[in-house]
């Protein structure tokens, strides 16, 4: 007995093509919505002509800092962050209630800056963008 497969026709291929690339689409404009429920994540762009050092986030609850790196309130980059680089990290804190992440580094010339980059949080979950330029340090807050 001689069986031949049959080939797909033209139809079910374009059908199953749609949707595969509908549930891509799906996927795509689900991501953000999942995205928020992430660990907090800081991108630093240095565009600045200075390279950052030091660079570390601390947790602020109230009036001033927890404690320290024991307690899990203060998270230290171990890598300095070059001239014209953009550098992506999540920082390991442990909040306890509401709390504020604040970012500090030191430019090469040896000035120390600080910013806040999530003012308000519980959950340490999101994204903060922090742009460096010769001029200003901006913050774009996506933080919960």
């Amino acid at each position: 007995m001689n069986r031949r497969h049959k080939r797909p026709s033209k139809k079910i291929i374009i059908l199953l093509a749609g949707v595969v690339i509908f549930i891509g689409i799906i996927i795509g404009m689900a991501y953000p919505t999942i995205d928020q429920f992430r660990s907090l994540r800081i991108t630093i762009h240095n565009q600045s002509d200075f390279d950052l050092t030091n660079v570390n986030a601390s947790l602020v609850q109230g009036e001033g800092p927890v404690n320290g790196e024991r307690d899990g309130s203060v998270y230290k980059l171990k890598k300095d962050i070059p001239s014209g680089k953009k550098v992506k990290f999540a920082p390991r804190l442990r909040p306890s209630g509401e709390s504020s992440v604040h970012l500090q580094f030191t430019d090469s010339q040896g000035e120390i800056h600080t910013k806040i980059v999530c003012g308000y949080t519980e959950y340490l979950s999101g994204n903060s963008y922090v742009t460096v330029t010769n001029d200003n340090i901006t913050v774009k807050q996506e933080c919960w």
